[in-house]
């Protein structure tokens, strides 16, 4: 795919929401990926990026597929707070496609946290993988 057709594709030029049978595997894809975060599993995990993998965290880092994969060896894990996601927006156009969603982490204090989750995908030799997420914080409702 050239830059032109990936950037319009990115930006959600053309695009329409896709219909259910094209939605679950997008779906799908995005779930093990974070489940596979969230039980550090390498193996799992690798099994969903892309070669060029690139993800942006909430605090602005841009981290390889290598270092993603790092971040979540068996030998880093911690307990992971409930997390639950919503609000999903999945929209495809040829071989790319966009899920967006809010993920909100409830610690166990009682504070809740959310980030709102870009995904964007390509498929290859018929098969989806991630080839970047951006996590971008969403501040908490101010009280009047």
């Amino acid at each position: 795919m050239n830059i032109l057709a990936l950037g319009l594709a990115v930006a959600g030029i053309g695009m329409t929401p896709t219909a259910s049978a094209q939605e679950a595997p997008l779906r799908h894809l995005v779930d093990r990926f974070e489940t596979a975060r969230s039980r550090f599993d390498p193996a799992a995990l690798a099994d969903t990026l892309a070669p060029d993998y690139e993800e942006i965290s909430p605090i602005g880092d841009v981290d390889s597929r290598a270092q993603v994969l790092g971040f979540y060896t068996p030998t880093a894990k911690t307990p992971v707070p409930p997390i639950t996601t919503d609000d999903v927006v999945v929209r495809a156009q040829g071989p790319v496609a966009l899920v967006t969603a809010r993920r909100s982490i409830t610690f166990p204090n009682g504070t809740t946290r959310a980030v709102r989750a870009r995904y964007v995908a390509r498929r290859d030799r018929g098969q989806w993988r991630l080839i970047s997420t951006q996590y971008t914080p969403i501040p908490p409702a101010r009280t009047p």
